[in-house]
């Protein structure tokens, strides 16, 4: 599983911040994220109008747990204090993380099927 999200530098940066300043603090968020358990490599790179954050979460459970931990809390806060805005989160799965959930769908009752 991928988690993809851009930010974008959206509200009133503080008067002092210096690009550098930007770097190292998306830099150790995306440390303090990898640190975690289950949370994978977290990477950034510049695209789609900001800074984009690839993250390999486990699941979508250890993804949502993630952000619930205080590190990451703090990370992503500082993040936030810079005048950067979170504008998009995406979710990419593998073939594997899907085909459960189809095989679950078929052998659904026709009561509580969709079709």
């Amino acid at each position: 599983m991928l988690r993809i999200t851009t930010w974008r530098l959206t509200g009133n940066a503080p008067a002092d911040m210096t690009p550098q300043t930007a770097f190292q603090t998306i830099n150790e968020m995306c440390g303090a994220l990898s640190a975690l358990p289950g949370a994978g490599r977290v990477r950034w790179f510049f695209g789609n109008g900001g800074i984009v954050i690839v993250g390999e979460p486990e699941s979508y459970a250890v993804a949502d747990t993630i952000l619930k931990t205080p590190a990451a809390q703090v990370a992503v806060a500082r993040v936030f204090a810079l005048g950067y805005a979170l504008v998009e989160d995406q979710f990419l799965l593998e073939p594997g993380q899907v085909m459960a959930f189809s095989q679950v769908a078929q052998t659904a009752q026709p009561a509580v099927s969709r079709n």
